[in-house]
Parts: structure tokens; sequence; C-alpha cells
């Protein structure tokens, strides 16, 4: 059969028009065109060259996300099952694995018999990663796989079928689980300081799906002002407590390079009116300031028996002269109505953006708990982020005395 393959192939070569196609060359001018071989790679256009005699076309296959990792395992187990192929006939090479304790493939390259070839290199063994695709795991420590690149290489005939095979194989994949470091604000007896935190990237991959489709404008306003150089402003998050407002953070600080990201955690906000707290600030220029549950020192000050001190140092930080020299922007959230927090906040030049976080229409949240992997039968009215994440845990929630428990946001 395989002679067969070849032979049908050089015969098409012969007659082909394509312009990789080198039918009439000996095998040793043929080999010369390849590149150099470097010792303990796969010499891939060799091999290439001298099975189809004519130059590969080049396919290099990406996960659809960039935080994406292809699991090498489920795409060479799909290229044994569904495409037939008999993995006994690939070249590989093998590595040792200290964090598993076992050898494993580190490279495979292999010849599907029609034109087509698969190369997959520097594969490596990963445990900090999300798997919402529920691949199975290599190892009981739930190690993966995970190839650094796939590579296709194919005569031109084969186009659309490989660009198909790299759609599928782009979605078998896991996510990694990056993490950004937050400078806590603390205070002992000797004053204000930073304590570092890590914050884990949350598994994100369309924020239409979790925010709605006008929200994606909004986040790309919100990073583009974030990445700024000396940049400043303030952006408001706020809603109804569970629609996402901290996950998004999450996700965001992600997003921002090159800036000290300074998290003002809320028994901590209060703080922000204490005259020692902007000189303290004051070491920290062209950072990011994180506010959660900003509500109490963000009000009306007309509205307040004793105008609080905060709004007048976020307007310096964020719009006045303090914010000129400092270049120091802040981001804020809060759960009260808009219609309550000082105006002067909102004023234009001054806001970067302005976002209401809301629970996701009844649509929105069957797609997303489908692809979170709940199902949609328990979806009957619009939901929260919170409310859609965290099904399984009030489905699994003990009842107390025989009467069912109640949760925080039900009371």
């Amino acid at each position: 059969m395989p002679e067969k393959i070849e032979a049908t192939t050089n015969e098409h070569n012969k007659h082909s028009k394509y312009v990789g196609s080198l039918p009439d060359i000996s095998m040793e001018a043929l080999l010369s065109f390849g590149p150099p071989n470097n010792c303990g790679n796969t010499p891939s256009i060799r091999l290439f060259l001298a099975k189809y005699h004519a130059f590969p076309c080049a396919l290099y296959c990406t996960a659809d996300d960039t935080s994406a990792l292809l699991h090498a395992t489920t795409i060479v187990n799909y290229i044994r099952d569904e495409l037939k192929h008999d993995l006994n006939t690939d070249r590989i090479s093998r590595n040792y694995s200290r964090q598993t304790k076992q050898m494993y493939v580190d490279a495979r390259f292999c010849d599907l018999g029609n034109g087509i070839m698969i190369e997959i290199t520097d594969a490596y063994f990963n445990s900090d990663v999300q798997n919402p695709n529920k691949l199975k795991p290599d190892h009981s420590d739930d190690y993966f796989l995970l190839a650094s690149q796939i590579t296709f290489y194919y005569m031109p005939e084969q186009d659309t079928y490989v660009q198909e095979l790299s759609s599928t194989f782009a979605k078998m994949t896991v996510f990694s689980s990056k993490s950004c470091t937050l400078q806590m604000v603390c205070r002992n007896q000797h004053g204000y300081y930073l304590n570092s935190i890590n914050i884990k990237k949350p598994l994100i991959t369309d924020l239409a799906l979790h925010y709605g489709k006008k929200f994606v404008s909004i986040h790309d306003k919100i990073s583009k002002n974030l990445n700024k150089k000396e940049g400043k402003g303030i952006v408001l998050l706020h809603g109804v407590p569970g629609s996402g407002k901290t996950h998004y953070i999450r996700y965001l600080i992600h997003e921002v390079e090159e800036k000290t990201l300074i998290y003002v955690p809320p028994d901590m906000a209060k703080e922000i009116s204490s005259p020692e707290f902007l000189p303290f600030l004051m070491q920290y220029q062209d950072s990011i300031l994180i506010i959660e549950d900003a509500e109490n020192i963000i009000k009306d000050r007309n509205e307040c028996l004793i105008p609080s001190q905060a709004v007048a140092n976020l307007l310096n930080l964020s719009d006045g002269l303090l914010g000129d020299a400092m270049h120091q922007q802040i981001i804020a959230t809060f759960n009260c109505d808009l219609t309550t927090i000082d105006p002067a906040l909102l004023r234009k030049g001054r806001l970067i953006a302005n976002y209401e976080f809301n629970k996701l229409d009844l649509e929105s949240s069957k797609i997303l708990s489908d692809k979170l992997g709940f199902g949609t039968e328990k979806i009957t009215e619009p939901m929260t982020l919170a409310e859609i994440y965290n099904q399984r845990e009030i489905d699994e929630e003990p009842n107390v005395n025989g009467h069912e428990s109640t949760t925080n946001e039900e009371k």
C-alpha cells in the first residue's frame, strides 16, 4: 500500500504545475535543497522531499487563545484513532521528566501517507493549568504533556483538509494559570507599606460571553488607557453583587504591563483620607491604584454631614496637580447606585470608563453555563456570573436541621 501511494504521488508530481514539485531530480540533489540538518532534530523538510519529491507547504498550528496550550497526547490519540494512523511508524525522541519521573515523547514526526506530514516538537509536562475541556491528564498528579508547536507539511491539494485538521487540533487545549503580583497596602506602627500577593488570571476565553458584546469595546478602551505611559484618570466599575467586577479585575490586571499595581482592600479604603497616605503613594509614580468596595469613600460630598477628604484625594490623584506629577490611575469598584457618588468623579477628561455590571440575560446565561459544563436545565432566568459559576456548590450545599440552608446572596 505505501508503495502504491508513493508511486501515485510521484506520477502526480510529474505532471503537476505546483511550483514546489521536483519530479526529475536525483535523490542526492533533491536532499541538497533541504535545510542543513541539526543533530538530534528531525530533518522534516528533507524527509518530505525524499518521500514526495516536492517542497512542502507549511501550516503552523496554534491554539485559539493566547493563554491556551495544545495538549499533545489528545492530539496524538486523535491521529491514531480518527485518522487510523499507525504510531509505530513515527520518528520520535524521548526525554526524562523529573516531575513525573518517567520517560516521555518530547518530539514526534509522522507521515499520514497522503501528502501530509505532522511534526510535534518541544513537548513538556505542566500541571499548573486549567482544564475546562475536561481532557484526560497524562499523569495522576494532573500533569499534561503540552506541545510548544505543531507543524503540518503537505502537498497543496491537501490545503483545505489540513486547515480543518488544524482547527480541530486547536480546540484540544488546556489553559495556562498565569499569575501577576499585586502590591497590597498594609499598615503597622511604623506606617504604610506594601505586601506582595500573587493573583492568578481567571479563565475568560470570551469577554463577550461573560459580560456581553458591548463590554468588549469598553475593555479595549480601559486596557489601552491603563497601559499608557504616564497616564492618569479613573475607571469606575459598579453593579449588583456577584456580577463579576472582581473577576474582571483579576483578568484586567494581567493585561497591564510594566506598572506597579497597588491594591487597597476594603478595610483600608478609608485610609485614603489620611494625611499620611498621599506622601506614601508618592513613592510609586506611574502606578495603578485598585480600590475594592469603595462606596464609603466616593459618596457625594454634598450629601455628607462631614465631607470625606478621600474624594478630594482621589480627584487630585486622578486629574489634579498631584495626578500630573505622579501619573497614577485609579480603578474603583462599588455596589451602590451611581447617583450617590460624587459627580466630580464622573467629569469628562477625568473618567476613563464607567461601566455597570448586571446579570447576564437568559440566553447568555444558558450559553455560559453550558460552556462551563453545567448544562442549561437549571437556567430559567437571568443570572449573575457568581450564580452561574457556583451552581455545583449550591447543589451540594448541605441541609441544616432538616431545612435548606440559605446563602448570603439569598438573604
